[in-house]
């Protein structure tokens, strides 16, 4: 993500024991138990057995990905506590976007959470990524009954496979089901439009100049999904949970010598992503710099104009699903010409219960 918001103070030398003797010094509810519900047991992403009581009715999801899945199934309501990317005191981009959280607890900065904070709030599951602190949550917070639940909901694949286990948990399968249409919608049109289609090479770029994304990011899947070859997908990372696979930096020159058909660039410095548009003006000048660095007139991305420079806040909708369709269209425009991808923007965006925005007001093309 770019723009990261200053680290909150960290618990992580508070061992578990010590957080249980805290919580019974002030008086703090004892864990959350099962009560009259019944209860299941399901396989998360990682194969992990978690047994809950279900419907769940208070959850911490640890980073707004998982915030906004919540929320689109209509379990927006279980959450008891945030992290500061889905607080909208934090980012003025999505004080409107994420106003109903504006007086929940904020954890601070989700790969070092406050785990005091996450403790006390009441929630009976850390719901979070497999590159979160996960292992570090299972063992603080296990004294106070929060079981963790790893579902990567920025992974397309593994949001899809994942959808009916997270409508279980949160008694909303109605919502998980809808969610799962508006995917399996979109891959039906990538399915039918990339038939027999040749590959784009891409060189996608996340944040920052000559950092890529690997393959087991959900980055490298969009371009996979979209019709394109990431230029860099030949570097494996064994570690799929490893920060490494979203930001990996490389040789300038390398890129140069790979010669993509098309660049795609996440992020404008000093943009925070959010619900608000992001101005065209500073999203061009991201664009022009791209395309003005030394050596790079050679590459054919560059002379065609095929830079997009984008907002993480479209593109990663529904676990990067938007993201995919869009790079479809963007890689190739004739195929996906009567592709309207507002129009699957705006079904998420009504899940979040936020009024509809065209994805324009997020991209912008090189020399558009």
């Amino acid at each position: 993500m770019s723009n990261e918001l200053p680290k909150a103070r960290s618990a992580t030398g508070i061992g578990a024991a010590f957080l249980l003797t805290l919580a019974l010094a002030v008086g703090l509810p004892a864990p959350v138990k099962a009560d009259d519900r019944q209860t299941v047991t399901i396989t998360d992403e990682l194969g992990r057995q978690v047994t809950l009581p279900i419907p769940v009715k208070a959850v911490y999801p640890d980073l707004w990905y998982q915030t906004e899945i919540v929320r689109a199934i209509g379990a927006g309501k279980t959450i008891v506590a945030v992290d500061q990317t889905a607080d909208p005191r934090k980012n003025e981009a999505n004080k409107d976007y994420f106003a109903e959280f504006g007086d929940l607890p904020d954890a601070g900065h989700f790969d070092g959470p406050n785990w005091e904070t996450i403790a006390t709030s009441g929630a009976e599951v850390f719901f979070a990524r497999r590159n979160s602190p996960w292992q570090d949550a299972e063992e603080k917070l296990k004294p106070f009954g929060i079981q963790v639940v790893v579902v990567s909901t920025w992974d397309p694949k593994v949001l899809r496979a994942q959808l009916p286990n997270v409508g279980k948990i949160f008694g909303a399968a109605k919502g998980a089901a809808d969610l799962a249409q508006l995917y399996d919608d979109i891959e039906t049109v990538l399915t039918e439009k990339l038939k027999g289609v040749e590959p784009k090479t891409v060189y996608f770029e996340n944040n920052a100049d000559f950092v890529t994304s690997l393959p087991g990011s959900g980055w490298h899947d969009t371009i996979v999904l979209g019709g394109g070859r990431n230029i860099f997908g030949d570097i494996k990372i064994a570690n799929t949970g490893s920060a490494s696979v979203h930001t990996y930096t490389v040789d300038p020159v390398e890129i140069i010598n790979r010669n993509p058909d098309v660049i795609i660039h996440n992020g404008v410095d000093g943009l925070a992503s959010g619900y608000e548009p992001w101005d065209q003006k500073l999203l061009a000048e991201q664009s022009e710099r791209i395309a003005g660095r030394a050596g790079w007139n050679a590459v054919k991305a560059i002379q065609d104009k095929n830079v997009f420079v984008f907002s993480n806040f479209f593109f990663s909708s529904l676990g990067k699903q938007i993201g995919a369709l869009a790079v479809a269209k963007w890689l190739h425009p004739d195929r996906f010409a009567d592709v309207d991808v507002d129009a699957y923007f705006a079904r998420w965006l009504e899940a979040q219960g936020v009024k509809p925005r065209p994805v324009s007001d997020y991209v912008h093309k090189l020399g558009s």
